[in-house]
């Protein structure tokens, strides 16, 4: 059967009556829907009231939509990254800039990844060669990766702290305590900042340590003086050893010269006499031909040459008196010396 057909009333789907044929008005049979769900009635005066009421939950709808729209805008600064959470599950990883996600279903948390956060540790702690020493480091952390820093730790700032304890033993229970108070300090902070890094990659924590500072090495204050003590004494062991090594660099260079300078007169000294030892050879061997030809008056003229070499470096002159026991002295050192005054 027709919609219009004999024995149909002339009805159609969209409650038309006594009309001409043809398509539905479409006006029409959006109001007549609209007054079946809501529940109106036939008469003419609800149909006008339920399409007066239309237009206003139009609006209100596209008021809740604009809304709703508007509540899921979001802005992420440029030191932030957005953590867009779906159901509390996370979905991605936004960047700067406005990001939109549908409010009721995701969420945006947001997370400083530019900021430097300062963070102090400290403990008393025991050496390597049973030493109790009060310790404290400084560290410098920023946020690395957002997933990590939100997920994988209830506390990321607790376990940092927890982390850099447990460094700080085991760097410290490895060393000296001579080590910690004087000369190894920038050993010992590098190998906590290593130490730290290896444990917070462990943990996934997301932070990344840009600087660990060694704030504090000192014992505890009812040791302090005991440690004073020691300090002051290994400090003038230092000293004494410095003006040793001063007292060395300056006198080994004189001892070795006049060391050298002695060598030298020593080896001048050998050849001089060694040359004079073989001129004495020499001469002895010219003389000894004329001493066997005439030994008496070779005695004699070596006697005469030695006594006048002796005499020739005297300033003192004997001189005997033939015939007589007196002995005649000239003092000829005082007779040149007078003369040299009186000219």
């Amino acid at each position: 059967m027709t919609w219009n057909s004999p024995g149909g009333n002339d009805k159609d789907p969209w409650g038309n009556r006594n009309k001409q044929s043809g398509p539905p008005d479409l006006d029409e049979a959006i109001k007549n829907l609209w007054n079946k769900v809501s529940g109106g009635g036939g008469n003419k005066g609800n149909r006008n009231s339920n399409a007066s009421a239309a237009p206003f939950f139009v609006i209100v709808a596209v008021v809740a939509f604009v809304a709703w729209f508007v509540a899921g805008l979001n802005t992420v600064n440029e030191q932030e990254r957005g953590v867009v959470l779906t159901f509390g599950e996370f979905q991605e990883i936004v960047g700067p800039g406005i990001n939109w996600v549908p409010a009721g279903i995701s969420t945006l948390e947001k997370v400083n990844v530019n900021k430097l956060v300062e963070k102090r540790v400290a403990g008393v702690m025991l050496t390597k060669d049973l030493n109790i020493i009060d310790v404290e480091i400084g560290i410098q952390y920023r946020v690395d990766d957002p997933q990590q820093y939100l997920f994988n730790l209830s506390s990321p700032d607790f376990t940092l702290q927890q982390a850099a304890e447990s460094a700080l033993r085991q760097v410290v229970g490895d060393s000296q305590v001579d080590a910690l108070l004087t000369t190894e300090k920038e050993r010992i902070r590098n190998e906590l900042s290593v130490e730290l890094v290896r444990i917070l990659d462990t943990y996934q924590a997301g932070l990344k340590i840009e600087q660990v500072t060694l704030e504090k090495a000192a014992p505890p204050r009812a040791l302090n003086d005991a440690f004073e003590d020691v300090n002051r004494a290994e400090q003038d062991a230092k000293r004494e050893v410095q003006n040793a090594e001063a007292y060395r660099n300056e006198a080994l260079p004189k001892a070795t010269a006049n060391a050298e300078q002695l060598r030298q007169q020593a080896d001048a000294y050998r050849a001089r006499v060694v040359a004079q030892a073989n001129g004495e050879v020499a001469r002895f061997a010219q003389l000894l031909p004329q001493y066997e030809a005439a030994p008496k008056v070779t005695r004699d003229r070596l006697y005469i040459e030695t006594i006048e070499q002796i005499l020739s470096n005297s300033t003192k002159v004997m001189v005997d008196v033939d015939g007589g026991n007196n002995m005649m002295y000239l003092p000829l050192d005082q007779l040149m010396k007078k003369n040299k005054e009186q000219k």
